[in-house]
């Protein structure tokens, strides 16, 4: 069989609902095993989709001659996988957040880096339409000198007791929800520094669900505030940038804003099919962009092309910033 030929680490919801399907729909891959050490599902997932099923990604990567793996596992394995994968010449995408610290980030590097492989963190904001647009904005400064720049992001509790152990998560709701953001403000950016950070446990499970920070990105003389938590039934997420020449305000259905005094909107990167004045019609466009940052990477590999959108050197930045978070909330306590 052509192609390349794919292999999967874990087999969570991640995993059998976007890693498994977008490597089958692309036409340069193929899925061929799945590596799980949960053995009822496992052996579900590969018979399911008709993979091979392994309880490690050593005996996968032992038995099986792999071009790209796919780590789907929690975030204390990841180095681990990552680092046995690079060494088979695999190229890795891995679920955020790259690994638990910043060391283990840059020795992930390192590995990619010496043995010349494509490499993705899987990072969602960035492929949301409305995100697509909003980035398009900031980076070509239409709203002039930024003013203020600031993100709130909520979710759900999670249900998966590993997210509350912070051996196997490398901390909390910060370690899970600010890479989303971050990733995207790095890029348009440039480095940061933290500037304050303050964490509260409001459920006393051990690590923080709230997180607010402020980051100093030097280069464009520019703080931005955050706030994440895990608090809210459903996903509340918003971005808002006011500059000296306009503003806008975006989350995953509707983007807004105005530039020198016009205003504009979005839905899901999309402007209106009808505009009769108090009523806009949009057409019935969505997002898939879990699918689409694996797409991404997929075409990134039959490219040969290493400077994917976030490559594993924009997970060492992420986990730089999140410790020094950490370390600057501690020391405060």
């Amino acid at each position: 069989m052509s192609g390349y030929s794919v292999g999967v680490v874990g087999a969570g919801w991640m995993a059998t609902d976007y890693h498994i399907p977008a490597y089958r729909d692309h036409g340069s891959t193929r899925v061929v095993a799945v590596a799980e050490l949960n053995e009822s599902r496992r052996d579900e997932t590969a018979s399911r989709f008709g993979l091979q099923g392994y309880d490690s990604a050593e005996a996968m990567l032992d038995a099986e001659s792999l071009d790209v793996v796919s780590i789907c596992t929690p975030p204390s394995t990841h180095r681990d996988v990552f680092l046995t994968a690079v060494e088979a010449g695999c190229h890795v995408f891995c679920e955020k957040p790259l690994t638990i610290d910043a060391d283990s980030a840059r020795e992930m590097q390192r590995a990619a880096e010496s043995a010349g492989v494509i490499t993705q963190v899987g990072y969602l904001t960035r492929y949301y339409e409305n995100a697509k647009k909003a980035m398009s904005i900031l980076r070509n400064d239409l709203l002039g000198e930024l003013i203020e720049v600031r993100t709130t992001h909520h979710s759900t509790p999670p249900t998966q007791g590993w997210y509350y152990d912070r051996s196997v998560s490398g901390g909390g709701v910060m370690r899970d929800l600010l890479p989303h953001s971050l990733d995207m403000y790095l890029d348009l950016f440039g480095d940061a520094t933290v500037e304050d950070c303050r964490l509260r446990d409001t459920r006393n499970r051990g690590v923080e669900d709230v997180a607010e920070l402020s980051l100093a990105f030097p280069a464009r003389d520019l703080t931005v505030d955050f706030t994440v938590g895990w608090t809210q039934p459903d996903v509340f997420m918003r971005h808002v940038a006011v500059g000296t020449e306009g503003w806008l305000e975006f989350d995953g259905d509707t983007l807004s804003g105005a530039i020198h005094g016009r205003p504009f909107e979005f839905r899901h990167g999309e402007t209106p099919i009808v505009d009769i004045g108090l009523t806009q019609l949009y057409g019935a466009t969505t997002d898939d962009a879990n699918t689409e940052r694996l797409t991404d990477f997929v075409d990134h590999v039959v490219a040969g092309d290493r400077n994917t959108s976030a490559p594993v050197e924009r997970g060492v930045a992420v986990a730089e910033v999140i410790d020094s978070a950490y370390e600057l909330a501690e020391g405060k306590r």
